[in-house]
């Protein structure tokens, strides 16, 4: 079993901005300073509130690295605007290029994303993105999270 060596506080990444309603909140990452996440609208989908359910903009700077992560639950993304350098680090990614080429992204593999692709991350799936470019990159992301974790787990590749 991998070691999670890092679990963020929700103020901390990006990921980690929870609507409690359905109103629209913006927060800046405090990790990086350098991604937005602004949540479109989310719900709970039974109630016991055990599981959130978001819709989100992601903005990601230009020469950004995201820290290595995993997510508790799943997430599918679409490129908006801009060019993804994505890896996977363990498991396997489900990709749909923009003219309906569906790929399978798997450990140790590297994509480039763009304006139209999309992106199944699994829950457990440990990743990174990276904007290697000088404009932002815009997706759009709906997720179906454990209500009760953080939206990003970081994991330090030293310790799995």
């Amino acid at each position: 079993m991998r070691k999670l060596s890092v679990i963020l506080p929700l103020a901390f990444l990006a990921f980690s901005s929870v609507a409690v309603n359905s109103q629209s909140s913006s927060s800046l990452n405090t990790y990086t300073q350098s991604v937005t996440r602004e949540v479109l609208a989310s719900g709970y989908p039974t109630q016991d509130h055990l599981q959130i359910l978001e819709l989100v903009r992601y903005t990601i700077a230009p020469r950004t690295k995201l820290p290595t992560h995993t997510h508790p639950g799943i997430q599918i993304e679409r490129v908006e605007v801009g060019t993804l350098t994505y890896t996977v680090i363990e498991g396997e990614a489900k990709v749909t290029k923009a003219n309906g080429t569906k790929l399978i992204i798997k450990k140790g593999e590297t994509i480039q994303l763009t304006v139209g692709d999309s992106l199944v991350e699994p829950a457990g799936m440990i990743h990174y993105g990276e904007n290697q470019t000088s404009k932002a990159i815009i997706l759009l992301s709906a997720s179906l999270f454990n209500a009760n974790q953080p939206k990003a787990i970081l994991i330090n590749p030293k310790n799995r």
